[in-house]
């Protein structure tokens, strides 16, 4: 009988990221404001959320199909002695920028028809047909409304708020004729097919996020108990001064290093160049209140208060914060460990194995969460391409071309350099180890979930010690941010080329030495490369205005890139720690044998 062959996790991971990236982009293409309007979801962001809809409060985007509708509605409309209204459109999510025309258009119009209180009409024929209203200009209400639909729908921007007509007769007529398209509840048609698809959609958030948050969940305690273990063997106080310089030192340079290359590519290629002011201002009005959000709420992080902040006023405090001050935990498990490992007669012992025993048990459960790993990814992905969509990489496409190309150089081209010259180890060997913790980085965008995996590569694909890799992958995770800094770079540049500000080269020095500092001590989260351009770019002197509309341009893209630079973050730590790992003779020529209950 043929045996078997299990597939390793890996591959399992890197199979459902395909299919997500592939069903998110087939959703993003496919399912759009109309396809919730055929299904009669009119305000489909309130609908997912499971929200009462609600009326536009503002010219809504993509209103191009429905204002045709509603020019060609016009044009086909004959008055007629006792015609009704205008027929509502079939596509609720029609209806819903008719409303907000309706509304704009004759806004508390005394001569609006009269009509008794009822839910908004879920059928044609519930409609309440009405006369128009003596001395209502019929004609020139319809004639007004065809030449200002058309002009509103053949118009590339977002469509701007209408001036009612002057004489009324003709605000008489136009309120007649258009009456009924108000409706209250723009989802008032949503039925059962409707749910389905929003069912499906929570219930992949909510499977991403149920693993996002067991990763979080165990990464404090696998830190802990781990450094705890490790650092108890550890007495040797020059050892541990001798690696921790090596690694903060690697971490430091490659940082550095990754700033260069994408300092070096954004002045090169100039992406800035690439958008036009009309297309800036369109991609920047689009997300202007959330920038201008983000910008008010930044702090300018303090170098000094950073490095006093790793000694924990209260390290339990530090351990069940919600903020993930791991480089408390790592001080304090480091000490704690220290301690235990000095004490005379062994009398620390038992709370070693005591440590040893949980820090087993807390793997055990990492290999728990990782199996859930595949479909987790996958409904991560999925929804992430599905929300983000392709038209903000259209526009921007020379910004994200630098981004990647940077992060892609530095990740094929300078960690193998570093992998042959100074780990001796092949990066063939290196990048089939660590491939499940570049997986989960890419689909979760945080350091800090990535922790227990990372942890877990290191022991039992690269073979470190335990000792050494619960001291380097934490530190990393807060200290080593490649492609958070290389990213910093180039959107602070390229924000500066959208709005024409010239960097000289002393400024551009400022940015490398700025985004440096600013990689220690930032917490390894989603969205944080953000906050971080904020803080360079006011240290340039940018206006707050610009900042604020450069930050408006690149939040479309932005979860993408956080996905990509989190992967070279992850894989620079790993890197990081195989060369200190060779350095103290303690990284193994060959593999170790795969756990058979890992999947490989």
């Amino acid at each position: 009988m043929p045996r078997r062959v299990k597939l390793a996790l890996h591959w399992k991971i890197l199979i459902a990221l395909v299919l997500g990236i592939g069903v998110g982009l087939l959703i993003s293409i496919t399912w759009g404001r109309y396809t919730w309007g055929a299904l009669g979801v009119g305000d489909a962001a309130n609908f997912r959320a499971g929200r009462p809809g609600v009326r536009a409060a503002a010219p809504p985007s993509d209103a191009g199909p429905a204002l045709r509708w509603l020019d060609e509605a016009a044009k086909a409309y004959a008055p007629a002695p006792g015609a009704g209204p205008i027929e509502a459109p079939r596509n609720a999510y029609t209806a819903y920028v008719a409303d907000w025309v309706v509304r704009d258009v004759v806004p508390d119009s005394p001569a609006e028809p009269k009509r008794r209180p009822r839910p908004a009409p879920r059928r044609a024929e519930s409609r309440e047909d009405l006369p128009p209203p003596e001395g209502a200009d019929v004609p020139g209400a319809l004639a007004w409304l065809r030449e200002h639909t058309a002009a509103l729908a053949s118009s590339t921007d977002a469509p701007a708020a209408l001036t009612p007509p002057d004489d009324e007769p003709t605000r008489a007529g136009l309120a007649w004729m258009l009456h009924e398209l108000a409706r209250p509840d723009p989802n008032a048609e949503a039925g059962f097919i409707a749910k389905a698809p929003r069912f499906l959609a929570r219930l992949a958030w909510f499977t991403g996020e149920l693993f996002l948050r067991l990763l979080k969940f165990i990464a404090v305690p696998v830190v802990l108990c781990s450094l705890v273990v490790g650092a108890s063997t550890m007495t040797d106080v020059r050892k541990l001064g001798r690696v921790g310089g090596t690694t903060l030192g690697i971490y430091i340079a490659t940082t550095a290093a990754a700033i260069v290359i994408g300092l070096v590519l954004v002045n090169v290629v100039k992406p800035g160049s690439f958008v036009s002011e009309v297309v800036r201002d369109q991609l920047a009005a689009e997300r202007l209140g959330e920038s201008q959000t983000r910008v008010d709420t930044a702090v300018k992080p303090d170098v000094w208060a950073v490095l006093l902040a790793i000694v924990p006023e209260n390290p339990f405090a530090a351990i069940a914060s919600l903020k993930f001050e791991i480089l408390q935990v790592v001080t304090f498990a480091l000490l704690l460990g220290l301690a235990l490992g000095m004490l005379a007669g062994g009398k620390g012992k038992p709370a070693i194995e005591a440590f040893d025993a949980l820090n087993e048990a807390l793997l055990k459960i990492v290999s728990w969460v990782m199996a859930i790993a595949p479909v987790a990814v996958f409904a991560l992905i999925a929804q992430t391409i599905a929300s983000t969509g392709l038209g903000a990489f259209g526009a921007l496409g020379a910004y994200v071309g630098c981004v990647v190309g940077g992060l892609a150089l530095v990740l094929f081209v300078e960690y193998p350099i570093l992998l042959r010259l100074l780990a001796k180890i092949s990066p063939r060997r290196f990048f089939r180890a660590v491939a499940p913790a570049q997986l989960t980085a890419f689909s979760t965008s945080s350091s800090n979930a990535t922790l227990p995996v990372s942890l877990r590569c290191a022991e039992e694909r690269l073979g470190v010690p335990k000792n050494l890799a619960s001291f380097v992958l934490p530190l990393g995770a807060t200290i080593n941010m490649d492609g958070t800094a290389l990213y910093q770079a180039v959107a602070a540049v390229f924000i500066c080329q959208l709005y024409g500000v010239d960097l000289s080269t002393s400024e551009q020095l400022m940015i490398l030495l700025t985004a440096t500092l600013a990689s220690i001590g930032t917490p390894g989260v989603p969205g944080v490369g953000l906050i971080m351009i904020i803080v360079i770019l006011e240290q340039l002197g940018v206006a707050s205005a610009t900042t604020a509309g450069g930050i408006a341009v690149i939040l479309g893209v932005d979860r993408i890139l956080d996905m990509c630079r989190t992967t070279l973050n992850v894989t620079g730590d790993l890197m990081t720690l195989s060369i200190v790992a060779r350095r103290e003779g303690v990284l193994p020529e060959a593999p170790p044998e795969p756990d058979p209950g890992s999947g490989g």
